[in-house]
């Protein structure tokens, strides 16, 4: 009962140098470049997808944890990404590369368009609304067979590596999915913090007080909405280059309940927290169908259930609350100093003070 009690509080501080926290960020970057090189291909494809989910996590982590709105429509703009991609590359010659700034535009338009109306709900309307999304994407689809070569799918044969790398698919594939996912991961975490980010924080909680302090409400909501679906785009341009193939069944339902899975279970409004929730996502229905097939099934609904009762601030509240006294005692820290300080005060000055 103990650990549970302490799992369910507000998430420790964790507070390391930054010589640290800038030498941590390096050396997970150089392990994660490196990873591919001595992996074989079907390693390389499980992370890569990890990658993908990340992409998409940010920006839904954005939008939900940071702003409040609930959405489980993203789904529809990762399909849209992945058709883009399929439909340019096979039928048009259109080179990959640029799949992913008109990948971006496009769905950030779309988002823009369908936030501004459905961003005046709230709560469950919003959740409701973006599930009719997530339920239509899969007809959507099927019903302009002419383009989308409606159930049969469209299979993909693009992201080739250039000659000069002396890369295999996989591996230029995966580092494709890496650069994207880092850029968007030093987006996202610097909207996420300073002014923007109480700006997102203060919608979320009083949005009636941001309002009258002049933030514009609606106006932000809106374009956090769009660059979140943007992203979503993005995740499915890369999403297609990592499976080579899109078809109606894997846009449905059981994608966006994966999506909300992910930053549920990652921990809302943390940018690292979209990284554990994206291997989650990934790695735990596999090794649950391993077990027992149907198992898999069940895998997202009670972990969902666990994470909102006894760890409602996620995976990344564990690992801080676990690391917090380690990292706290390093010097540099301020809990470090003001530890310090107040074991170099003279008792003798206190009790004069007093």
């Amino acid at each position: 009962m103990r650990i549970v009690e302490l799992l369910r509080r507000p998430r420790a501080e964790l507070d390391p140098p930054r010589w640290l926290a800038r030498a941590t960020v390096a050396a997970v970057i150089l392990v994660t470049a490196v990873a591919p090189l001595v992996s074989a291909p079907y390693v390389n494809f499980d992370r890569s997808m990890v990658l993908v989910y990340v992409v998409v996590g940010l920006g839904l982590n954005l939008l939900t944890g940071n702003t409040g709105q609930i959405s489980l429509g993203h789904g529809f703009f990762f399909a849209v990404g992945a058709y883009l991609s399929a439909v340019l590359v096979e039928n048009h010659d259109v080179p990959y590369l640029l799949l992913l700034p008109v990948a971006f535009a496009v769905c950030y338009v779309i988002g823009y368009l369908f936030g501004l109306p459905a961003l005046r709900l709230h709560g469950l309307q919003l959740a409701l609304a973006t599930l009719g999304l997530a339920l239509v994407t899969p007809a959507v689809i099927k019903r302009f067979e002419h383009v989308t070569d409606g159930q049969a799918g469209i299979n993909i044969a693009g992201a080739e590596p250039p000659a000069f790398s002396g890369l295999e698919r996989d591996q230029w594939v995966y580092y494709l999915c890496l650069v994207v996912a880092l850029i968007a991961f030093f987006v996202v975490r610097r909207l996420s913090t300073g002014r923007i980010g109480r700006s997102l924080i203060a919608i979320r909680d009083y949005e009636a007080v941001a309002t009258t302090l002049g933030v514009p409400a609606t106006r932000t909501k809106t374009t956090v909405f769009a660059l979140s679906a943007a992203l979503a785009g993005v995740g499915g341009v890369l999403y297609s280059f990592v499976v080579q193939y899109v078809g109606p069944e894997a846009f449905g339902l059981p994608l966006a309940i994966a999506f909300i899975t992910m930053i549920v279970i990652g921990g809302l409004g943390t940018v690292p927290g979209v990284v554990f929730g994206a291997f989650f996502v990934q790695y735990v229905p596999q090794w649950t169908a391993e077990i027992n097939q149907s198992a898999a099934g069940i895998t997202y609904g009670a972990a969902l259930i666990v994470f909102i009762f006894v760890i409602p601030y996620g995976l990344i509240s564990v690992i801080r609350w676990v690391l917090a006294p380690l990292v706290n005692k390093i010097p540099g820290t301020r809990r470090h100093r003001a530890a310090a300080s107040s074991a170099d005060e003279d008792p003798r000055e206190l009790v004069v003070s007093h």
